[in-house]
């Protein structure tokens, strides 16, 4: 990819202005369906939002309050396209993670999303919406690379895409994604604020079942290990970077749950739980200190705990998980975001053309743009994408779109 050495103009105006916002009883001129990972699921509704700075209506589903689904309805200006002066609506959908955004991207497979319409309820000023309805959706976001979706990555009753299947989507790396390593607040104010990276696998991997085999003092009980489920690509990374697989033939995989749901009580002995997305992730962790369960877990660094939040961050190998840390190439657990979009005819499904493709365009350009990304936290650009000597906001590691290679310093 030609190396960019000036930063794209941007629009970065989040406050939405119902005077240029768009009802669910308007019909739109453009629709685009954008599925898969929910790790930067805000990070993906504030570059949309960016395309519409006069403002835009915001729908999330009400099962969940938007973890699931979400849309974005307004006017898009200032990107100097065909788009500006439509009205775009945007459809998200995070659910069952980044596996999302490369399946149904190569087999046209219709999945289900929000319905826009007149059943969604303004509340506080965000419509809520019950409804679902199947689509093939049009872009596809992963926190990895499609290849990564093999063996224990893959959701239940999935099965790897072919090479011919792979051949029928076109993947770009468009950012660097920081993950971290989540503990609840009884065991970080208790001093577990540093965990070695075999510290980290042996927990994961179920060799460690006890707190007390860190030899921290006075920290002990059983270990609760609240993971993302098999087609997370925040799974993926984590099971690649802790555990080795599926890129090493010896790796392991992260275990596997042993509960169907998070513990409302104190538990008896080590125990692992699958969430279908970050923001439940953040709630079971939230949920697990305030009935006295000590977990340990895996969040995208975009989300960081608020004032009611019961988790923090821990450093890696002495190295904290922050934006600096990880432009330098001193913090190594994270992963290439890639997007995905269907580059031929599937199952009578066309590839995305005119105004949906321009959007599609454009959104990835802005996706890969550090004054954009900067903002978002947890996000840089690529040095295969920028030069870090020119833009701020730019990683100078990468593994170049493969999860497998080593992270290595490209400037």
């Amino acid at each position: 990819m030609k190396l960019k050495k000036l930063v794209l103009a941007s629009a970065m105006a989040f406050a939405v202005n119902q005077a240029f916002a768009l009802p669910p009883t308007t019909t739109p001129d453009v629709q685009v369906f954008i599925s898969g990972s929910s790790a930067v699921q805000g990070a993906l509704g504030a570059i949309v939002a960016g395309m519409m700075p006069g403002g835009y209506d915001k729908y999330m589903d009400t099962q969940t309050t938007g973890s699931n689904y979400r849309a974005y309805f307004g006017t898009v200006s200032g990107t100097g396209t065909s788009l500006d002066g439509k009205k775009v609506l945007v459809h998200n959908r995070a659910l069952g993670g980044s596996f999302q955004g490369v399946g149904p991207l190569a087999r046209a497979q219709a999945i289900s999303r929000m319905t826009i319409d007149g059943t969604c309820v303004l509340t506080s000023g965000t419509y809520l919406c019950p409804n679902t309805v199947n689509a093939v959706p049009d872009l596809g976001v992963s926190d990895v690379e499609p290849a990564l979706f093999i063996t224990a990555n893959l959701p239940s009753g999935q099965v790897a895409l072919s090479p011919a299947e792979m051949a029928k989507i076109t993947a770009s790396s468009t950012n660097s994604t920081g993950l971290g390593i989540a503990v609840t607040d009884n065991l970080y104010n208790a001093g577990v604020t540093n965990l070695s990276h075999t510290q980290i696998a042996s927990l994961m991997l179920g060799s460690y079942t006890d707190w007390s085999l860190l030899g921290v003092s006075g920290v002990s009980g059983p270990v609760l290990v609240q993971r993302r489920e098999a087609g997370s690509g925040t799974q993926a990374g984590t099971n690649n970077y802790f555990g080795g697989a599926p890129c090493a033939a010896c790796g392991l995989f992260m275990a596997d749950a042993t509960v169907a749901s998070n513990p409302t009580s104190a538990i008896s002995g080590y125990t692992v739980v699958q969430n279908g997305d970050t923001g439940t992730l953040v709630a079971s962790l939230n949920a697990s200190y305030n009935v006295g369960n000590k977990a340990i877990g895996l969040i995208g660094l975009n989300k960081q705990p608020g004032a009611s939040d019961h988790w923090h961050f821990v450093s890696i190998d002495g190295v904290a998980p922050t934006l600096a840390n990880l432009m330098n190439g001193n913090y190594g657990f994270y992963v290439e975001q890639s997007i995905q979009q269907r580059n031929t005819t599937v199952n009578g499904v066309a590839a995305p053309s005119g105004n949906v493709a321009t959007f599609l365009a454009t959104f990835t350009a802005r996706a890969e743009d550090p004054a954009i990304l900067g903002p978002l936290g947890g996000l840089l650009a690529l040095p295969t994408n920028f030069d870090p000597t020119v833009n701020a906001n730019t990683a100078k590691a990468t593994k170049q779109g493969n999860s497998c290679a080593p992270s290595q310093l490209y400037y």
